[in-house]
Order: C-alpha cells, then structure tokens, then sequence
C-alpha cells in the first residue's frame, strides 16, 4: 500500500510539473518575448493612403516574423465607433498601437494619455503640441515634396500647359499637397496653368470623375488624383480621354491596380509616394529596439525616403529620355535641399498666394 501511494505521489508531482511546463510555453516566456501590435484605420481597399499603411504591418511581419503579432482592426467611417475601438486594443494587450492623423488623431491621444503603459505610434500626425505625450511618438511626410515631385512630373508630361489637381477635402493638409503641387509644376513652366478643385470627400468617386471631365474640356492634359479612393474617379475620366494622364497617390497606383482594374491603371502615368509603411516600419523597428523618441516628432521628407515618386518600368516606358532628364533635373535639387518646397503648414497662405498666380 505504502509504495502504492508513493507511486501516486510520484505521479501527482510527474503531472504537475508537465502542467507548468506547459503553462509557461504556451503564455510565459515565449509569450512574452513577442510584441503585440494593433493598427487603427477606418477601411482598407481604397488602393491609395489607407492600403500603403496597412502595408506597414507586412513589412513588420517580414522582419521580426514570429517575434511580432500584429493585427488590422477596421474602425468603419462612422466617428462615434472609433474610442470604442482604441480603448478595446488598450483591454486586448496590445503593446504598441499605431493610430493617428488628422482625422482620429484626438481619439488617440485622449485614451493614450489614459494609459501610459502603452506605447502609441501617430503614423501620419498633424499637430505635434498634442502629440507631445511621453508614451508617444508621431511621424508625418512631407506632403509638400510629394506635391512638388507630381507637379515637375505634370509639368514635363503636359503639352498644353494646363494641368489640374483634385483634392479630397479642402483642408490644409490637402492644401499642403497642393501648394507643392502648383509649385513643382510652376519651376518647369513658369507660364503653366493649373487648376485645383476638390471632391469634399475620400470616397466620391463619380464627383471626382465629373471635376476631373470638367477640367479636361479646359485644357487640362495631365491631372494629380489627391482624393485617397476618390481618386479612382479622375482615372476613370482619363481613361475616356485620349491623350491624357493621371498621377495617383500615396501608393504606386499603377502596380496596385493594374490586375483589377487595368483599364485604370493604364491612365496612372507615375504616382506621388507617401511610404507610410516603410515610416512604420521604422518607427516600430525604433518602438521594440527601445530607441524610439517618445514624446517627440520626425517629419520625413524625399531624403529620408519618407516620400518619393513611383519611377516604375510603365512610367519609364511612357516618358521620353529628354522628359525623364528634365524630370530629374528639378527632384534632384529637392533631395539635396537646393530647392526648398513652401509648405502650407509652416507659412500659411502661399497655397493662395500660388494659386491666384498661375490658377486657372
């Protein structure tokens, strides 16, 4: 009997260190060596600002593998939802969140300052007093460079001098990309004609197809789209218009939408980049490596890599050797700082200043 019940002590003790072994795999040590990260976007599947975020989170995954969860959480357009969202990743773990730009930047930094254990990145943010929290970190692009890469490139491209630019909202962040835009194309044709008008919107595309029409029975041979997935309009319009272009937006436009739309896609003659997947990339890299500058602000321009212009092989296909020249002989003094970009943000009004100049 007694070393029956020796045996079943042995046993017991077998079983419960079995039981703790596996505790410890499946939610211990391991567990605690991966960072648990959350992005916040409204939607994906606009092909422009929302989708090259999300990208972020690929690129993430592609450098830590296992030693990084991440996790997409759609907050949907209505405002009303988006604090339920960012305080339910607080109740799900997350360590990092990244959140932010102009449209739910409050909502972030409201329930950011509320949890201080939590490490916050605002992967596009517009007011950098707010963005000040000791547990946050805030990157943005420089919109103007991008606006001034597209409008060198429509400038080039256009034969009847006349170019146009549809925005998304009239706001001045819009306002920014624009500004540079006039600007870029004013540098290669000091007798150039631009017209700017906007959607109201990210989503209308018939109402961007319609400005965009509207424009090209004035003149207006090249258009930028800056209307996230209202854009799809100004392709649309294009592509009923021969001897036209398109510029896209944010993302190489004409990679993203040549499998399922390549009608449009073929409209896309070179795209503004804002590479908020690789100012992620960074800023989380930063974020798990301990270095990141919390409380802090970076503004990541042409230099930086933080903005650019899509030179793919179709854009390359499409342009002369003597535009692609000229092309480069103006981004090129952007990148060494010869030519320093106004930026609606830093000095209010040039936008209109610029406008009432060469608008049409």
């Amino acid at each position: 009997m007694k070393k029956f019940l020796s045996l079943l002590v042995v046993a017991a003790l077998a079983l419960g260190m079995t039981g703790c072994s596996n505790s410890t795999n499946n939610g211990g040590d391991e567990k605690d060596d991966v960072t648990k990260v959350a992005l916040l976007l409204p939607y994906i599947g606009d092909q422009s600002y929302f989708d090259v975020t999300y990208n972020g989170l690929a690129l993430l995954e592609e450098k830590y593998g296992d030693a990084v969860e991440t996790k997409l959480i759609e907050m949907g357009t209505d405002e009303a939802g988006w604090e339920v969202a960012h305080r339910q990743a607080v109740s799900d773990g997350y360590d990092i969140i990244i959140s932010g730009n102009w449209q739910y930047e409050g909502v972030m930094l409201s329930v950011a300052a509320e949890n201080p254990d939590v490490k916050y990145l605002n992967f596009d943010y517009s007011d950098a007093a707010a963005n000040s929290l000791d547990n946050v970190y805030g990157i943005t692009y420089a919109a103007n460079e991008i606006g001034y890469l597209a409008g060198v490139v429509a400038a080039v491209k256009s034969e009847t001098g006349i170019v146009g630019g549809v925005g998304g909202m009239d706001n001045n962040g819009i306002r920014q990309f624009m500004a540079g835009y006039i600007q870029g194309a004013a540098d290669v044709n000091p007798d150039v004609k631009v017209m700017i008008s906007y959607v109201g919107d990210f989503q209308d595309t018939a109402r961007a197809k319609e400005i965009s029409q509207n424009m090209i029975n004035e003149g207006a041979d090249v258009i930028w789209g800056c209307a996230g997935g209202a854009g799809n309009g100004v392709f649309a319009a294009v592509a009923e218009n021969e001897g036209t272009w398109a510029v896209g937006v944010d993302t190489d436009q004409y990679v993203s939408m040549i499998e399922g739309q390549p009608e449009l896609a073929k409209t896309i003659l070179t795209s503004g980049l804002k590479n908020c997947d690789q100012g992620i990339l960074s800023a989380v890299s930063m974020m798990i490596e301990g270095t990141a500058p919390y409380g802090t602000q970076a503004v990541l321009g042409y230099a930086e890599n933080g903005v650019g212009l899509a030179e793919n092989d179709y854009y390359k296909e499409n342009m002369t050797a003597e535009e692609l020249a000229e092309v480069e002989s103006f981004t090129s003094k952007v990148l060494d700082g010869t030519t320093e970009v106004i930026d609606e943000l830093v000095t209010p009004g040039v936008y209109d200043t610029y406008l009432t100049k060469y608008g049409k």
